[in-house]
């Protein structure tokens, strides 16, 4: 109980730091995905359970403090805990690599739907003018806070789930 709690907290304290100073982070017209990190991060470590609430949660979190609706990060945020935890089933043990995989993955994902969404309302975005100014940068950015984002969510793992010691 105190875990799921935990998790909750570490969530909309990954929310809230997006929101008010992430977002103040550029690079071009890019930004960091931290709660996209966080998630990957939590679905990486094998202590942790693997749920889709988390990616529901995050979506619905995330979907409160845009502009754009909920479901398209409850949807994006879904396929990155999908291909998590498929990866997590398959591999023996995961690696920091395998981490780095979900991040540039689940960051082409959330910023590929969010650009097909766009276009789909009608907003005039030159998709070449997208991926130089804001995609790329954005992916750049994720991959430079994942290493930092992995190591916190290890301490937090190693902390609210200890591992058993075997005789």
């Amino acid at each position: 109980m105190m875990a799921s709690l935990s998790g909750l907290l570490v969530l909309a304290l990954a929310t809230a730091l997006q929101s008010a100073v992430f977002s103040q982070i550029r690079l071009l017209q890019g930004t960091a995905d931290l709660v996209l990190l966080t998630l990957a991060a939590w679905y990486m470590h094998e202590e942790t359970p693997a749920s889709w609430v988390w990616a529901v949660l995050a979506g619905l979190m995330v979907g409160t403090v845009s502009a754009l609706p909920w479901w398209l990060f409850v949807a994006a945020y879904g396929l990155v805990a999908g291909f998590a935890m498929m990866l997590r089933r398959r591999l023996w043990r995961t690696s920091i690599f395998a981490y780095l995989t979900v991040v540039l993955l689940g960051s082409l994902w959330v910023q590929g739907l969010t650009f097909a969404y766009l276009r789909l309302q009608g907003t005039p975005i030159d998709a070449r003018a997208a991926l130089n100014l804001v995609i790329f940068p954005s992916l750049l950015l994720d991959l430079l806070f994942a290493l930092p984002v992995y190591s916190l969510m290890d301490e937090w793992t190693a902390w609210f789930f200890p591992e058993e010691d075997v005789p």
